[in-house]
């Protein structure tokens, strides 16, 4: 079922354009046509009169969907005028570090690929509980820890600013004195309420990765942690 629902999704996003062919000729047919031909005829003849109706529910059609679109990309491209330039500090050398929110496979791929000694974070299964990950050279480890003792932290956030706007931060940030050191973000716009109509052509996302400068800046927010901290 799952996979049948992602394909649905992937083949909406390709033909949802096409979507609006019938949408405008319901439109025409049953509302705008009916009202212009009984109005305009005379002096205008049948067919012109038609024709005319067609017109108007194709640009009211558009001036729905574009109502729809405009606001939220507007607003978009001002979050992402605000947030898609990576903000890095300096390097940071440590053993390990504080992670608000991880689970143990995360913690071990921190471990075992970027040569961390340990990960200290919350237990995600236990509130109030502290870990501490580490690795003996085959399996990742945790136990329970009074309080982490990490010099940094390092959090990821995801919100939604709005129904058609998500944005994922991460921030690296000193522990003592909560200054930041490095923060990236990433952002994704749906296409508004008739997104359905527009498919995968209403989206947009910023970084742009289409752009030279637009993937170097997603990689970088993708890759953050292992750019500005570093084990010994």
């Amino acid at each position: 079922m799952g996979d049948l629902l992602i394909g649905v999704g992937i083949l909406l996003a390709i033909i949802g354009p096409l979507l609006l062919i019938p949408v405008a000729w319901l439109l025409y047919r049953y509302a705008i046509r009916p009202l212009v031909v009984r109005i305009a005829t005379p002096p205008l003849s049948t067919d012109s009169a038609r024709g005319l109706a067609l017109g108007i529910a194709v640009g009211l059609l558009a001036a729905v969907i574009a109502a729809s679109y405009l606001p939220g990309k507007q607003q978009f491209d001002a979050l992402c005028a605000q947030h898609s330039q990576p903000q890095m500090g300096r390097r940071v050398y440590v053993e390990g570090f504080y992670a608000d929110k991880i689970f143990p496979y995360q913690a071990a791929g921190y471990i075992r690929d970027q040569g961390f000694t340990f990960i200290e974070a919350p237990d995600p299964y236990e509130p109030g509980v502290y870990l501490r990950y580490t690795f003996d050279g085959s399996e990742t480890h945790s136990e329970a820890i009074e309080s982490p003792t990490s010099l940094f932290g390092f959090r990821q956030t995801f919100s939604e600013v709005s129904s058609s706007i998500t944005m994922t931060e991460k921030v690296i940030y000193e522990i003592s004195t909560g200054s930041e050191v490095a923060r990236a973000a990433d952002l994704v716009y749906m296409g508004g309420p008739f997104s359905l109509f527009l498919g995968s052509y209403a989206t947009a996302s910023c970084p742009d990765i289409r752009t030279p400068e637009g993937s170097a800046d997603f990689k970088t927010f993708y890759n953050l942690e292992s750019l500005v901290l570093h084990s010994r």
